[in-house]
């Protein structure tokens, strides 16, 4: 039986005094990610009709911190996998509620996006997906890190195909995602064969040795 997060943590060293499992917290890569998104959503011309998607969301951080960041874009749904995600995202919402906000915690596997309800709904998607594959590093014995660290839900191809999907034309998707090099892979060559006549990619950043890789969807 697999080892279950302990209990919650508090982290005060950033927009707001964070909610999360002590058993797997977030870094400071999901921070800077919001601050540059919010950064590039600034010459949006109406941010505030933006849906937003925070996908691989955690308890939230991505999401709430671009909120934060830029409070008009405020529609904003959270997608994890793993319920136990949800009451540590619904204490970390409740400190960036205001009467504009939307944000809804979605417990599913990002493969469902795939789904027709979920067609063509983001005009925007948000991401730190877990960055190991499976063999390309030690397992931990707790299989909440394990998941929240490797893709062991789903795949890349996944991940790209429901991003591609569910965003608008013309939408953009913004991830986190290493380079690959050290296990003989190129993740953003990957990502690119991935979006080929689908989306324009390019990497619009670096974080702390981690690449901004932007997607554009085709109209």
């Amino acid at each position: 039986m697999s080892k279950e997060p302990k209990k919650e943590t508090l982290n005060t060293h950033y927009s707001y005094n964070y909610h999360q499992p002590e058993d797997y917290r977030f870094s400071l890569d999901s921070v800077f990610l919001a601050q540059k998104v919010a950064e590039v959503l600034k010459t949006h011309p109406a941010p505030a009709n933006l849906r937003v998607l925070d996908l691989c969301s955690g308890c939230g951080v991505v999401g709430l911190e671009l909120n934060f960041h830029l409070r008009s874009v405020s529609k904003i749904d959270f997608l994890d996998v793993q319920e136990i995600y949800r009451p540590f995202f619904l204490k970390n919402a409740e400190q960036a509620k205001s009467e504009a906000s939307e944000f809804n915690f979605l417990c599913m596997n990002y493969a469902d996006l795939l789904h027709d309800s979920f067609k063509e709904k983001y005009d925007v998607i948000i991401s730190n997906p877990p960055y190991f594959f499976l063999g390309e590093g030690l397992l931990s014995p707790n299989d909440f890190k394990n998941r929240c660290r490797f893709f062991i839900d789903s795949d890349l191809q996944n991940l790209i195909a429901a991003t591609l999907f569910s965003l608008k034309p013309e939408g953009r998707a913004y991830l986190l995602a290493r380079s690959g090099t050290h296990h003989g892979r190129n993740l953003q060559d990957e990502i690119r064969k991935l979006s080929t006549g689908l989306a324009r990619v390019q990497i619009l950043d670096e974080v702390r040795g981690t690449n901004i890789v932007e997607l554009l969807k085709e109209s």
